[in-house]
């Protein structure tokens, strides 16, 4: 059998082939859409890498000094500063059949808070 040019793909149905695993101790990979088996050996040679991009301090702090509302502004009274201006989100984090949670930030100071409906 000849190795395909790009032995990422299947060259039956083109599905991305999953990489083998050292765990794994048979030497075929199976693609996931179409069964087709081929030899793990096509992936020799070959090499991944994974990079993580954290976030800057610099920018981190710049974002926690701006509070713009990033939704509607309503008047509440801030339990930390006494603002009285919040902008809030609503989610739905209990069952269906439940209220919504609402969370609500200070314009001033960024303060958070949250409140089942």
């Amino acid at each position: 059998m000849a190795t395909n040019e790009n032995s990422d793909f299947c060259s039956r149905c083109g599905s991305v082939l999953p990489l083998p695993s050292y765990l794994d101790e048979t030497s075929n990979v199976v693609c996931p859409i179409c069964n087709k088996s081929v030899g793990a050996n096509i992936f020799n040679g070959l090499s991944t890498f994974t990079r993580i991009h954290f976030n800057e301090i610099e920018s981190m702090t710049r974002k926690q000094r701006q509070f713009d509302a990033d939704g509607p502004v309503i008047e509440r009274i801030c339990a930390k500063c006494g603002h009285d201006k919040h902008y809030f989100a609503t989610l739905q984090t209990r069952s269906a059949d439940e209220g919504q949670t609402i969370f609500y930030t200070c314009l001033k100071c960024g303060a958070k808070e949250n409140e089942n409906s």
